[in-house]
């Protein structure tokens, strides 16, 4: 799985994502945007952010920026922002991995949905990290690979066939955390079946 790869596949997914996916993961995307105690004027970047079906959710008194790979997801994107007035919200089309906001602009860095379906999911927490100010959170929604060993070894058995598809599916969590020195604040079990999980860290760079 490459760049080019992931931004293709999501823009195919681009015409039906809602459809497909809108019900099943929108319930995480409300809790996570409750579990941010959002205040007034503060800076939030949501990595990834697809077609934009968090957007609506946000209050309006602080600042979204999205940023996402796919041109086709922020099309859509872009609709639901002129749709619903959405003033407080920008978005970009922008790498992950690279991102190009000086350190330390935001007070939260959520990545729903994503850290499974990039090339390098490290260098992804890393640039998160790398944006959010000292002490402001960084959250995740996303299937991690699970920690029963039958279902675990069951996931890395089907993660090249969904990778084909736009996704892993043996995406070990407390690696990726011990890697990018990041403790967890807070965690549940979200989505149907509680399949997803959420996850908030505290930036402490």
């Amino acid at each position: 799985m490459d760049i080019a790869y992931v931004e293709k596949t999501y823009s195919r997914w681009s015409n039906i994502y809602d459809l497909f996916w809108g019900k099943l993961l929108h319930p995480g995307q409300k809790i996570a945007i409750e579990v941010m105690d959002i205040q007034p004027g503060d800076r939030i970047l949501e990595v990834g952010v697809g077609t934009g079906l968090s957007l609506p959710l946000y209050p309006d008194y602080c600042q979204i920026v999205g940023i996402d790979l796919s041109g086709e997801m922020l099309k859509k994107a872009q609709k639901k922002i002129e749709k619903y007035d959405l003033q407080h919200v920008t978005i970009e089309k922008m790498d992950a991995s690279n991102m190009s906001f000086a350190d330390g602009s935001f007070d939260t860095v959520i990545a729903a949905y994503v850290v499974s379906v990039v090339p390098d999911p490290v260098k992804v927490v890393l640039e998160m990290k790398r944006v959010c100010k000292k002490g402001g959170k960084i959250i995740f929604l996303n299937h991690f690979k699970s920690r029963n060993k039958f279902l675990a070894r069951f996931e890395e058995a089907i993660s090249p066939l969904c990778d084909k598809i736009g996704f892993k599916t043996d995406l070990d969590l407390e690696k990726l955390l011990a890697i990018t020195n990041l403790r967890i604040n807070y965690r549940r079990k979200i989505n149907l079946f509680k399949y997803w999980q959420l996850v908030k860290c505290v930036n402490q760079k």
